[in-house]
């Protein structure tokens, strides 16, 4: 039973792999798959011409046929099809994959055609390392272009049974099982090889774009990730932007420690994690303040039950951490459809940090939601040089539609 289970158990962590690779860096294998794609029937293309007249020579009663010559129109043809079709298909992982499998199932086809009907007294030489290098150049989920490669070796069964003699079709269907099995082996090398260097760029990554105490995003990746979805929120969807920190952080250092206040920050950034979805941008903007930028979050009333309910959680597991009130404070900005695509991040988190003081100097424990207001190009300044203003100081037009609620 044991065994079993841990065989389920690599099982299960094997597909684990395989789809967080496919999922996470499907444009990367899209990509990979059609310049490999390209690049094989190059040197198709190239071996061709080179082996042609080797062949005349080593094997004087075999001449080349016409397969032989459209073959190269072949290759020609799916070159141009890659080169054309792959960067529209770079974002679709299916259309990338469809598009894959088809070449390599024209080419594979088409060398068991003149391995078999065009060559009937000699066993087949060109399917067995074609399927072994189109399996181990591209990489498709669930194996399909291994299965591929194995339609491509029964059909150079079948047709070496009804073509060539039989001694010859034995010959053809031992190679194709000896083929396929190679075929699956390197394959899955292959993989593996992928998957270790995905795996490793991965955690380079997390050690480069996450924050080691909380988990979410670190300053950097946050800044990022805010300017894409911004990019990404056009016209069609609004996006709101927050910022949140605790309040009287440096006290709650001073009396419980700063163990106690790394936990306390790790407790927000986990209520955060849990309130927002796993696309919104969400990070630690610097200290004790966080900062989420979510596409398509636009309407008040949602908002403001988003709030109500990230500050009354972290209220609650904050003052069952400590043994003491605790709370935190937050500013939103709103930024409709209409207005999506005039926005800049520099003013986004601007206007944000303003919305977030106002409920400092105010009341704390509670947030602040405001409008978007367009800002002149002469007001733009980096984001990172923001600091608090007081709220006399700030851009009158910037309070419309200003709404600070108190989190009961």
């Amino acid at each position: 039973m044991r065994r079993a289970d841990s065989l389920i158990a690599r099982l299960r962590t094997e597909f684990a792999r395989r789809r967080a690779y496919f999922t996470s860096a499907y444009p990367e294998v899209t990509e990979l798959n059609v310049r490999n794609l390209r690049l094989a029937c190059l040197i198709a293309l190239g071996l061709g011409f080179v082996l042609t007249p080797i062949a005349c020579w080593l094997l004087p009663w075999w001449s080349p046929s016409a397969v032989h010559v459209v073959f190269a129109s072949v290759a020609i043809g799916l070159i141009v099809a890659l080169t054309v079709l792959g960067p529209r298909v770079k974002r679709r992982p299916y259309a990338g994959a469809v598009l894959c499998l088809a070449v390599e199932a024209i080419m594979l086809g088409w060398l068991v055609v003149i391995d078999t009907v065009f060559s009937p007294l000699a066993p087949g030489s060109l399917v067995q390392p074609a399927a072994i290098a189109l399996a181990v150049l591209v990489a498709t989920p669930w194996g399909w272009s291994v299965w591929t490669a194995a339609a491509a070796e029964v059909a150079l069964m079948v047709l070496s049974f009804i073509f060539k003699p039989e001694l010859v079709a034995h010959v053809d269907a031992f190679s194709a099982v000896v083929g396929f099995a190679v075929t699956a082996a390197l394959s899955q090398l292959a993989m593996e090889l992928r998957l270790r260097d995905f795996e490793a760029r991965e955690r380079y990554r997390e050690l480069s774009e996450i924050d080691g105490l909380t988990g979410l995003l670190n300053k950097g990746a946050l800044v990022s990730a805010a300017r894409r979805a911004i990019e990404r929120a056009g016209r069609s969807r609004g996006i709101a932007a927050v910022m949140v920190d605790i309040d009287d952080f440096k006290h709650v250092n001073d009396q419980f420690g700063h163990d106690e206040g790394d936990e306390l920050l790790r407790l927000l950034a986990e209520v955060l994690r849990e309130s927002f979805r796993a696309t919104d941008a969400v990070g630690r903007f610097g200290g004790d303040e966080f900062m989420v930028v979510a596409v398509g979050l636009s309407h008040p009333l949602v908002v403001e039950s988003k709030m109500n309910r990230v500050l009354e959680m972290f209220r609650v597991r904050g003052g069952r951490l400590l043994g003491a009130p605790v709370s935190a404070s937050a500013g939103v900005v709103l930024v409709g459809p209409s207005a999506a695509r005039s926005i800049t991040y520099e003013a986004l988190v601007r206007q944000a940090d303003q919305a977030l003081y106002e409920v400092k100097r105010a009341s704390k424990g509670a947030f602040a939601v405001h409008r978007f207001e367009p800002e002149e190009p002469a007001c733009e300044r980096r984001a990172d040089q923001v600091s608090a203003q007081p709220a006399s100081n700030s851009n009158p037009a910037s309070t419309i539609d200003r709404e600070v609620t108190a989190n009961e």
